[in-house]
């Protein structure tokens, strides 16, 4: 099994700022594995949301994943507060049984740059983060479109509140129902 890690932007913003981390796992044609589990150790100050693919997490934000289905994860990470400048190290570890069911960890490291708002020109983006990231958001990750879209509406709620023109409500209110033609 090996780790493909990248992260959307190449720097972030040490204050409120975010970024997103794409996990991608290769598996040997020959492996039997069919359960792992990521996990994540972030620098002092940087946060992430809970997993974008809505993967199973444990106590301890663990990422269960079955292998015969999932091949990646994706992450939203952010800073709540301003960290100092410079690069820090993401730790993405991957726990799983081999085909001789013994316990195996694989660790891959990323760095991540944080710097000032004015450094934030100097940008580069992974268009193939954002690609994953767009086919998340739209649904696209392992399930087909809907060859129509609904529209949910909420139905208007009245509230009658006792006052002098409460009887002028109730006695001229008039209620509309919809029908189907």
């Amino acid at each position: 099994m090996t780790l493909n890690v990248r992260l959307a932007k190449s720097i972030m913003e040490q204050e409120e700022g975010m970024n997103h981390l794409w996990i991608q796992l290769f598996i040997a044609d020959f492996s039997t594995t069919e359960k792992a589990e990521i996990g994540i150790q972030l620098p002092s100050g940087l946060y992430r949301a809970p997993n974008l693919n809505g993967y199973e997490e444990t106590e301890s934000r663990g990422i269960i994943l079955d292998l015969s289905q999932d091949k990646d994860v994706l992450f939203e990470l952010y800073t709540q507060s301003a960290v100092s400048c410079g690069e820090a190290p993401i730790v993405i570890s991957i726990k799983y049984l081999d085909n001789r069911k013994r316990r195996k960890e694989i660790s891959e490291n990323i760095v991540i740059r944080f710097v000032s708002e004015e450094e934030m020109d100097a940008l580069d983006i992974d268009q193939k983060v954002i690609e994953r990231l767009m086919e998340l958001g739209n649904g696209a990750a392992g399930m087909p479109k809907p060859d129509n879209d609904f529209v949910n509406l909420r139905p208007r709620t009245y509230e009658i509140i006792n006052n002098e023109y409460a009887y002028l409500e109730k006695r001229y209110r008039v209620e509309y129902e919809t029908r189907g033609r």
